[in-house]
């Protein structure tokens, strides 16, 4: 059995390592709070840039094909995959299902642009596929952050290095759970992009482009793309936080029960070593006593 001074040590070990826990419980809230308000401000630009873009969509030529429409090399196409992870641990599972559900869905020759240092440190040197001079960082998404990744990804698909660009990113369910989710960036679906019926008229609706369709198309699109990056980056970022609290949580009620336990193992360890000196006591002076007689 284990000394009350070790115990002791133990407790008081546990006690800082759950003020740490806690701490960071307290912390992943706040950023949780101020991701969901700073999304919140930003998706009503967005759902007017997605209104708009279905607007423009019907005006637009069947032929040519616009190459953000394009579908290329549908036998064998040169896919990437922009995933998305954190920067950090110590969020339970989050970083090793986005990690799980990436490699599930990926084939042999695809190319892996990975967002956070966790997700980057995890492919390093162990996947060929990892694209090692694409660095960004997940921690507080931006709209420059995002139009950045949004850039890059479409001069690779302009360029011919990608025919098909996709997202991974872990989506929200509800306030509990959260789960990876994959969605097309390029190139678009046109079909996804018509606007929603609303009656029997036009779809094309009374809308002048100007100077042309494909200019509107060309300034508006590209946008479109970054509000979804944006908007993936947010809300992989609160479900981040989501899994930190609940990790941390965890932890902490975990700290309290061993606490618990140990106390409780100190308490009987201190009696026990109390009860043994008040008997060695009272033997000494019971050997006392009888020798004075």
């Amino acid at each position: 059995m284990p000394s009350s001074k070790l115990l002791k040590e133990r407790i008081e070990s546990i006690q800082d390592t759950m003020k740490i826990t806690n701490a960071m419980y307290l912390i992943s809230s706040s950023k949780l709070r101020k991701a969901r308000k700073n999304y919140q401000n930003v998706s009503p630009y967005f759902n007017r840039m997605r209104d708009t873009i279905s607007r423009v969509v019907p005006h637009l030529p069947e032929e040519p094909v616009h190459p953000f429409f394009h579908e290329r090399n549908i036998a064998n196409p040169k896919r990437a995959y922009i995933v998305l992870t954190a920067d950090k641990g110590m969020a339970g599972a989050y970083n090793q299902n986005i990690i799980k559900f990436l490699k599930e869905n990926a084939d042999e020759n695809d190319r892996f642009y990975v967002i956070g240092q966790t997700g980057y440190r995890a492919l390093y040197h162990k996947d060929p596929r990892l694209v090692e001079d694409f660095h960004y960082g997940a921690t507080e998404p931006t709209l420059q952050r995002a139009r950045d990744i949004t850039m890059d990804a479409i001069d690779d698909f302009k360029t011919g290095k990608l025919d098909e660009i996709y997202l991974i990113y872990t989506r929200i369910e509800n306030a509990l759970t959260s789960e990876p989710t994959m969605v097309r960036l390029l190139p678009l679906d046109r079909a996804h992009l018509q606007p929603a019926p609303k009656g029997l008229g036009d779809p094309k609706g009374d809308v002048e482009m100007f100077p042309s369709a494909w200019t509107v198309f060309e300034q508006i699109a590209p946008i479109y793309m970054h509000g979804m990056i944006f908007g993936a980056m947010t809300e992989s970022f609160c479900a981040e936080q989501s899994a930190r609290m609940t990790a941390m949580d965890s932890a902490t009620k975990n700290a309290n029960d061993m606490i618990r336990e140990l106390q409780l193992e100190y308490n009987r360890t201190r009696q026990g070593s109390i009860t043994q000196e008040i008997t060695e006591i009272i033997g000494g002076a019971a050997a006392v006593q009888d020798r004075a007689e």
